[in-house]
């Protein structure tokens, strides 16, 4: 049964002004799915040619571990299939298929009560999104394949993080980073998979990516776990894990600090082309130290046990 918990003990309202997870979406679905249809009058045969179900049926995850950003083949297959210019319309109603069911199959997810509150969030800006430029919707988009996993409640939302519970770790970077490393990861968590893994959703980024969110990411991740039995711990690989950063941009450090010296271990992964548009994309001070030599946007990773996070940021 899900822990029931009074309004007040969810601090979401006071941290975040702008967080809706206690706003209804009951009388906004049907709003948002009437104007999808005005606006694109071929979706009902779209729908009709192409039922959610099947496209669902195609892209179900398999197995313990599957990029969340790689549709599958034949999913990705039959929503080619469909007509361009109504393909994104398509998209969007198969989000709010998800999200029309949400209060009903909340529950089979198993993670805490809070976790609905904190879906409520995302569906509110997803409706936003929808009603602002249906277009969005894109199979080939980062975003939108963050916002189908949580419309399926398979991402787990988390404020400065998203997890994806269908992660592993590299046993090559772990054998690489040295014998502490490899005890920590396949003796301390049982094994490199499954692994919660942690992303940044740029939707929210604004609101949430600050020491507050991360904060809160944390403490959710622990919170998650015990709906997650196989889950081995959680981790999140990035640039602004490279202890480079702490000196270059100390007002990110923050996402080290509640981490390294906690009880995770801390394990150089390397460097590389995302790593280097990522760390310079918002940064003058970082892209041109990368100009001139001085600093090489290297991905570093976190890697929690189960044990460890639970100690750290449990209840």
């Amino acid at each position: 049964m899900l822990m029931k918990r009074e309004v007040h003990d969810f601090p979401s309202r006071d941290l975040f002004p702008g967080w809706r997870g206690h706003e209804p979406l009951a009388e906004r679905l049907p709003q948002a799915s009437v104007k999808l249809h005005d606006e694109c009058p071929g979706l009902a045969r779209a729908v009709a040619a192409l039922p959610f179900a099947r496209f669902e049926e195609a892209d179900r995850v398999i197995g313990p571990v599957r990029k969340y950003n790689a549709p599958a083949r034949r999913a990705a297959a039959l929503a080619d299939g469909l007509d361009p210019e109504v393909r994104p319309y398509w998209l969007c109603a198969l989000l709010l298929s998800h999200v029309s069911r949400f209060e009903a199959r909340f529950a089979e997810t198993g993670l805490d009560g809070e976790f609905a509150l904190h879906y409520r969030d995302h569906f509110h800006r997803i409706l936003d999104q929808i009603d602002a430029d249906p277009a969005f919707a894109d199979l080939a988009q980062d975003s939108f394949l963050k916002d189908l996993w949580l419309a399926r409640m398979v991402m787990i939302p988390a404020f400065a993080q998203v997890w994806w519970p269908h992660s592993g770790i590299s046993a090559k970077a772990v054998l690489r980073a040295g014998s502490k490393a490899a005890a920590y990861v396949f003796l301390g968590c049982g094994g490199r998979k499954p692994f919660l893994e942690g992303h940044t959703h740029d939707p929210v980024a604004r609101a949430y990516w600050n020491e507050a969110g991360w904060r809160e990411a944390l403490r959710l991740a622990a919170l998650a776990l015990p709906a997650l039995p196989a889950a081995r711990g959680v981790f999140g690989t990035a640039w602004f894990y490279d202890p480079q950063v702490r000196e270059i941009s100390p007002r990110i450090a923050f996402a080290q600090d509640l981490q390294v010296g906690k009880g995770a271990l801390h394990i150089e992964i390397g460097s590389n082309e995302d790593a280097v548009r990522n760390a310079t994309a918002t940064s003058a001070e970082r892209r041109n130290r990368y100009r001139e030599g001085s600093y090489l946007p290297t991905d570093f990773a976190v890697i929690w046990s189960r044990r460890a996070i639970a100690a750290a940021y449990g209840a």
